[in-house]
């Protein structure tokens, strides 16, 4: 599966800095308040993706028998787990500020497809690309319009906007490859691109129509995921400065690195709120598990 994280910082400006690169790099994020939690046995893996207003997590784990399933983490800590009808792996991406969660899962046919769903208090819907093998639901913002990707007959993947029952195509200019992460309550886009000559993963920001390349300038390794947006204008996403990825937030025109207290590996960032708090995957004096931490 593709891989598929309350600010000041004044929208406008940040995005403005966009258009040029930054120098302003290799600084530590300020990161407070940090909470390591795992999931429960039998399931070894806590893999978050994206953290609401009201502190809910969503994510997927897995048992050792790779068996995968999506999870629900509430602000009191509580926890469950979410399995798709007819499926053999489910995952979940986010939910917006109304409770409606967005996700992904396989079937278990003989063709075996990828199938975004959406969840909602009263039931569930399944949401296929026209056309497409495979569909991925990434993304949801307060308004309900959902951002995903999914793969054509040659196996490239297109970003995409499902807004208001229509479907709009998301490819950055030039890519062959386009995956749309997240999507903000002010309709701004972020996710990542490849292209023929140069394979390694480009960020970009998508606003009112047009596109603009975000690469962490020390994303020197396999290169720049951009995998989380809020409504202030604040990014979190992931650079590979070699092999392994770590997670940054990127706030008034500076990419920060996110780095756990006492941390063994570099963390992962997949989503941040409107509040500034970020999740991802990391480790606390040892322990490996899913985090949360409000940074600027």
């Amino acid at each position: 599966m593709p891989s598929e994280k309350r600010s000041s910082a004044n929208f406008i400006l940040c995005i403005a800095i966009l258009a040029a690169p930054t120098l302003l790099s290799g600084q530590t994020a300020t990161c407070t308040n940090w909470k390591l939690f795992q999931m429960p046995s039998p399931w070894i893996r806590t893999l978050p993706s994206g953290i609401n207003r009201w502190g809910t997590i969503l994510g997927e784990t897995y048992d050792p028998s790779q068996n995968t399933r999506g999870f629900i983490r509430y602000s009191d800590g509580s926890i469950k787990t979410y399995s798709a009808a007819n499926s053999s792996f489910t995952s979940l991406s986010r939910r917006n500020a109304q409770g409606v969660t967005v996700g992904t899962y396989w079937d278990t046919s003989s063709a075996h497809h990828y199938h975004g769903i959406v969840v909602y208090s009263s039931g569930t819907a399944t949401v296929n690309y026209p056309g497409a093998s495979d569909t991925f639901l990434n993304g949801i913002n307060y308004w309900g319009s959902i951002v995903g990707m999914y793969y054509d007959s040659a196996r490239n993947s297109h970003g995409f906007q499902l807004k208001n029952g229509k479907f709009t195509k998301i490819d950055y200019p030039g890519a062959s490859n386009t995956v749309a992460r997240s999507i903000s309550d002010k309709g701004v886009i972020v996710g990542w691109y490849q292209t023929s000559t140069s394979p390694f993963d480009h960020g970009f920001v998508l606003q009112n129509g047009l596109f603009t390349t975000l690469d962490n300038p020390k994303g020197t390794g396999n290169g720049t995921d951009l995998q989380d947006i809020n409504g202030s204008g604040v990014i979190v996403g992931n650079y590979w400065p070699n092999s392994v990825p770590q997670g940054f937030i990127y706030i008034n025109g500076i990419f920060k690195d996110i780095v756990p207290p006492n941390s063994t590996y570099p963390a992962t960032t997949t989503g941040i709120n409107g509040y500034g708090y970020v999740t991802g995957e990391g480790s606390l004096s040892g322990v490996n598990g899913g985090y949360t931490a409000h940074c600027q």
